[in-house]
């Protein structure tokens, strides 16, 4: 739709430019740029527009320390049960994931792939 409305306002130029004299060979020469600058203003996006996503976190970012801890504790619930029955478990209980055992080291693995 603004397409066309950038293609009438070249049209109007030029009918204008008819009525004010010139031949409709120059008047259709000299309203094409303005016409072509008018689809090219409306095929451009809005440099006004706000963007509303945020930028991408720096690695030292709080996530990334969340990470490294929760790696961590991982690895010293995989080498302790109770550490895993202490840390985890009841965690896991709470978002309704059945964790009366510890995964196989693989099946932990390939969890962890889909998590990511």
């Amino acid at each position: 739709m603004r397409t066309v409305l950038a293609l009438a306002v070249g049209v109007v130029i030029g009918v204008l430019l008819w009525w004010l004299g010139a031949t409709p060979l120059w008047a259709t020469v000299l309203a094409v740029p303005p016409a072509a600058f008018a689809v090219l203003v409306t095929r451009l996006p809005r440099a006004t527009d706000v963007v509303w996503s945020a930028g991408p976190q720096v690695p030292g970012s709080i996530s990334t320390a969340h990470a490294s801890t929760l790696a961590s504790r991982l690895e010293e619930a995989a080498e302790s049960r109770a550490k895993y029955d202490e840390r985890f478990r009841a965690r896991l209980r709470r978002l309704g994931i059945d964790a009366d055992r510890l995964p196989a080291p693989d099946e932990l693995a390939e969890r962890l792939r889909r998590v990511e």
